[in-house]
């Protein structure tokens, strides 16, 4: 499948989420009042603009990279509301961070080899 596909299908998917129903569960956990979201990491009640909704596990696993569409649809549509996670900014860029370290390390092991 070509760059130019792929993109799109992946694009796709993630705006399928947002009609997924473990998601509406996961924000309707982390809701506190009108506009008020606890962050599932630090505990701090943010508005909602201040914070996102994320996978517990990444979608594209970052010791293994993209695998295939079967894998991908499974963690991008986790089967229940403990797949998603509302962080706060700061907390969401540390998990990033975090992951993206990961991905740097796979890739200079792999290319080593």
């Amino acid at each position: 499948m070509d760059n130019r596909k792929k993109a799109f299908a992946i694009q796709l998917l993630r705006r399928g989420t947002y009609k997924w129903s473990t998601r509406w569960a996961a924000e309707k956990r982390s809701r506190v009042g009108r506009g008020e979201y606890f962050c599932e990491e630090c505990g701090v009640i943010h508005r909602k603009k201040d914070t996102e909704l994320d996978h517990v596990l990444p979608v594209v696993d970052p010791e293994r990279g993209f695998v295939g569409f079967d894998e991908y649809i499974d963690r991008m549509f986790p089967t229940d509301q403990w797949g998603w996670k509302r962080l706060c900014i700061p907390c969401h860029e540390t998990k990033t961070n975090i992951e993206n370290e990961i991905r740097r390390d796979t890739k200079k092991k792999l290319d080593k080899a």
